[in-house]
């Protein structure tokens, strides 16, 4: 919140008042993150039954509560939630990061007329945030899915911007008063919303929220939008009031299939009914093509709303990119593709454990040959996708790890210097599996095996693909 200044001794009083009662229940922690520390505050329900996991609530403070003293951000959303009553109605975690004075959750300009682009890093007071909850999750009962984002002014920044980051995280996500950047709107498909700011904001225009709500109904998302008539800058005292989004909040859980399907649906808005897409990869491919699988999911979408447009499955079990160079223009050129999805990768680096990988120099000229052929002869627009997981352990606990991630590397070079799209699975599998993954197993979360995927993991990759695939087909447009 944007506030304004008071005089020192009422400040020493009302700092005072605060240590006596937000803080009590509230126990202090410390993370360090992005080459900074990040104090919070945690709120545990106040009865707990064993074995039972509960929800856990994200609330990100505005600039006003900013500080290295772990208590002022505990103002306005987490105080509320002190109540007697409002703990029995809500038993749920509540986390409460503080931004550092003069720092700031996102790196959004609040005076300028829109939001700057999604920065590749967080700043390092979200990263804090972000260690802050996995921390959380890692160490306490969390329903994992029942995890709630929620903030006001510089936090509603904040919201948007990690729920676009991480959008597969949250079960449902309230910006009070904020605003995101526009490009990035479509990361929140089916993440249910609800966006609130006063019509009479002053520092923060409601033109930021208004924008937002425009970009989505553009998209054919949904949220639910308020905009509160009369009302400034508070906007919070509302939301989070009796007749605000709580209930709304804590009735949501996750749903990573309902999103899937949202996101097919996205994708065959996006494309033309004469495009013919194709997807060029191994057996993760091959059996995305499958009932279930992620392929079969955006063929789904495609079919509800561009039945005209053409899938073709072109992944085969084994696979690298000196197989696929020898059989990309039967499998694909020749089948008319003007979009393709490449996912290849895990072959390259998994084979050469019995000497029949690939070597780096030869997937490098064998990805931009491929690139070659499927762009320049066979006009087609191509999204990149790297290669996700060889074991859902933690990054460095597989002995493949390095290898991929280097290989990965180089997909991500030939997306950068083209301005292609690009699918970065092996960041968003590992940045997923931070956090549902916290016991460490080496499968079962995303695959069956550590490579090949669940019914979850080709889920989360028809998000991954159909967001990736909708950047490709709009950026022929853009040319």
């Amino acid at each position: 919140m944007i506030r304004l200044p008071l005089a020192p001794t009422l400040a020493i009083v009302a700092v005072t008042c605060m240590s006596n009662s937000r803080a009590q229940g509230f126990s202090s922690g410390e993370v360090s993150a992005g080459g900074a520390s990040t104090s919070y505050r945690l709120l545990a329900p106040a009865k707990m039954e064993e074995g039972k996991r509960y929800p856990l609530v994200l609330f990100l403070h505005g600039a006003g509560e900013r500080g290295s003293d772990n208590e002022l951000q505990l103002k306005h959303f987490p105080e509320k939630m002190l109540t007697d009553e409002r703990r029995a109605a809500y038993p749920c975690f509540l986390l409460a990061p503080q931004c550092p004075e003069g720092e700031r959750w996102t790196t959004d300009d609040w005076g300028a007329p829109y939001s700057g682009r999604l920065p590749v890093e967080p700043t390092a007071p979200m990263a804090g945030a972000i260690e802050a909850m996995l921390k959380t999750v890692s160490e306490q009962p969390i329903d994992t899915d029942r995890i709630y984002l929620t903030g006001l002014s510089m936090g509603g920044y904040g919201t948007f911007e990690l729920a676009m980051r991480h959008h597969d995280w949250f079960a449902a996500v309230a910006p009070i008063c904020g605003g995101g950047d526009l490009e990035s709107a479509a990361n929140l498909v089916g993440l249910p919303l609800s966006i609130w700011h006063g019509d009479k904001d002053d520092a923060v225009p409601v033109e930021r929220s208004r924008q937002m709500m425009s970009a989505l109904q553009m998209m054919g998302l949904k949220a639910d939008y308020h905009e509160l008539a009369g009302v400034g800058h508070n906007a919070w005292t509302a939301a989070y009031g009796p007749e605000g989004c709580l209930d709304w909040m804590f009735a949501q859980t996750r749903n990573p299939a309902r999103r899937a399907e949202l996101a097919a649906d996205l994708l065959a808005r996006s494309v033309e009914k004469s495009d013919r897409i194709a997807f060029l990869g191994d057996s993760i491919t091959q059996q995305g093509a499958g009932e279930g699988g992620f392929v079969d999911i955006l063929r789904a979408g495609l079919k509800r709303g561009r039945p005209d447009a053409a899938v073709i499955p072109a992944g085969i079990s084994g696979h690298k990119v000196p197989d696929l160079l020898a059989r990309e223009e039967r499998d694909v050129r020749a089948k008319g593709a003007n979009l393709v999805f490449l996912y290849i990768g895990i072959n390259d680096v998994w084979h050469s454990e019995s000497g029949r990988g690939t070597s780096r120099d030869e997937f490098s000229a064998g990805m931009k040959e491929l690139l070659r052929r499927l762009e320049d002869l066979g006009k087609a627009t191509v999204a990149l996708a790297t290669p996700s997981v060889i074991g859902e352990g933690p990054f460095g606990s597989g002995s493949l790890d390095e290898m991929l991630e280097d290989y990965a590397t180089i997909t991500r070079a030939l997306a950068n210097d083209e301005g292609r799209a690009l699918a970065d699975l092996q960041a968003r599998f590992r940045d997923h599996l931070r956090l549902f993954n916290a016991e460490g197993k080496k499968s079962g979360v995303l695959t069956t095996d550590g490579v090949h995927l669940n019914a979850a993991g080709n889920q989360f990759l028809a998000v991954e693909a159909a967001l990736a695939l909708r950047h490709a087909s709009l950026s022929r447009t853009a040319d």
